[in-house]
Formats: structure tokens, sequence, C-alpha cells
């Protein structure tokens, strides 16, 4: 029987985090470290990658445990201790300065199957304001270094330019009945995200909102 308490865990990672995680961190600094020490260096969303990457190595030196248990084929829960915790980037305003208390959390199905068979899902959240690449320097640099000259399409992203972090905190889902309450209450609802390249179906994701959690769910804020 697991004895440590998930706000006991959620206390000792978040300390971590704020203490060795960069709280400025730039765009072009963040691929090159991801380009040196990851694969995971192409994606448009670099932000959510670099703070995933960065601070498991942090975890597992500090605190020790591993990588989480399995979400789909190609990707596993970001880190594992007594508790499986999923590390997410929260944009607190969009490119246009409007607010967000909207999350993307994981694969609808995994998320199921992970809090019926594990001791519950948690998510450490970074609180992160964004400066957004409006004149597209930085992804005229990022195609230099990676050497891409097929040109991207009318409707690719802004990519974020540089990130300050205003806060962190831990969410914990103990089980299927908080689950279904979420729903019920909606401050959990179901995201359909869009088709493959392929044009296959992905699959949905369940989404948060912050703003409406429940005190008891947050386990360190």
């Amino acid at each position: 029987m697991v004895s440590n308490k998930p706000e006991d865990e959620a206390s000792k990672i978040i300390e971590v985090i704020d203490k060795y995680f960069p709280k400025i961190f730039e765009g072009q600094e963040s691929i090159q470290w991801l380009h040196k020490h990851t694969s995971q260096s192409k994606q448009i969303e670099w932000a959510a990658i670099f703070f995933e990457e960065y601070c498991r190595p942090l975890l597992t030196n500090f605190l020790g445990g591993w990588n989480g248990v399995r979400i789909t084929k190609g990707s596993r829960i970001d880190y594992q201790r007594y508790y499986n915790w999923d590390l997410k980037v929260h944009s607190l305003k969009d490119v246009k300065g409007k607010y967000q208390s909207r999350i993307i959390l994981n694969d609808k199905t995994a998320m199921d199957r992970i809090i019926n068979q594990e001791y519950g899902i948690g998510f450490i959240i970074a609180d992160v304001n964004f400066d957004f690449d409006i004149d597209g320097k930085l992804l005229k640099w990022r195609d230099k270094l990676e050497g891409r000259t097929k040109p991207h399409a009318k409707n690719t992203r802004l990519m974020k330019n540089r990130g300050k972090v205003k806060g962190l905190k831990a969410i914990f889902i103990k089980d299927e009945s908080v689950l279904k309450s979420g729903l019920k209450d909606e401050w959990i609802t179901i995201f359909k995200q869009g088709r493959q390249p392929d044009g296959s179906p992905r699959n949905p994701k369940y989404m948060m909102n912050l703003d409406k959690i429940p005190d008891e769910i947050c386990v360190h804020k």
C-alpha cells in the first residue's frame, strides 16, 4: 500500500522545479537545448516539450523515480515516483493577450485506464506568460538551424518566443469518481482533436478549466 500522500509528493516535485527550472526561458536557447539533449526538437510547441524534458532529469536526479506509465504507443506520463505526474505548461494569455483558463490534458482513453489501474493521475502545471514570435524571426532562425526549406502552411500557429513562469500548481485526480464529478460539473470537458495528416481521426483528450477546479483536487498551489 502506498504510504505517501499525493500532496506530499507534489510539494517535493514543485520544490525541485521551482528551484532549478529557469523563471524566464528564451525560444532560441530552449530549442538549442532540445537539439542537444533530446529527440523532441522540431515541434512547434517547443515550450511544453522543453518544460517536460528539462524537468524530468531534475526530478529523477533529486527525488528518484522514472518515466511514468504508457499513455499511447509512442508516449508515456512524464514522471513517476509513487504516483504518476504529467508536466504541463499553461499559457496564461493567447497571442491576442486574452486570458486563457483551459488546459488540454491527455488522451481520454489512456487517462481513463491510468486512473483505474494506478493510484490516480497528477498534473504539475506551470502558469507561464509568453511573448509570441509576431515578426517571424524565431521561425526563420529555427528553419535555418534545422535546414528547413519547405514553406510553412498559412495557418501555421505563431511560435512562442519567450516564457516567464508566474507560478506552479499541482492537480491530482485520485479515482474515477473525481473524473465523473469533473465532467458533471464541467471543470473537465472533452476536447475533440482534428484529424491526422493521413485523414484518420485523432482520439479525443480531456480538457480542464483551471478556474473551476475544486480546492480538494488542487494538492499544491
